[in-house]
């Protein structure tokens, strides 16, 4: 019973994460913090300044998951799943968030990009 909190306090150090959890993380905060940046540009005085210090905080757990993510890892897969994740992510939020239109060509390569993830992530 005593092993028990060092054990489970490890759950908290993302050095411990699974690597699927690390890439997934990454992507979110890329994500959000990319929609934040749109969002400030947008806007102006004190809650634009307090939104682009937001974005920034979010964006600096994107070097954590990334850095964790590479620990033991094949990194060729790591970036490919963290940064092309991240891409297809964005351009699908900004399209719903901001209805920023995507041409039929724009959405076969989100796709595309999306079937190198999966088959990348078979592959590993």
């Amino acid at each position: 019973c005593s092993d028990f909190w060092p054990r489970f306090g490890l759950l908290f150090l993302p050095q411990f994460w699974p690597a699927e959890l690390l890439v997934l993380g990454f992507i979110v905060a890329q994500v959000s913090s990319n929609i934040c940046f749109r969002v400030v540009g947008e806007g102006k005085g004190a809650r634009a300044f307090w939104l682009f210090v937001i974005a920034n905080g979010i964006g600096f757990f994107c070097t954590i998951f990334l850095t964790f993510a590479l620990k033991n890892r094949n990194p060729n897969v790591i970036y490919a799943l963290c940064f092309g994740g991240g891409f297809c992510g964005l351009q699908v939020v900004s399209f719903l968030l901001f209805k920023v239109p995507l041409s039929t060509f724009q959405w076969c390569g989100i796709g595309l990009i999306s079937l190198g993830i999966i088959l990348l992530q078979i592959k590993a």
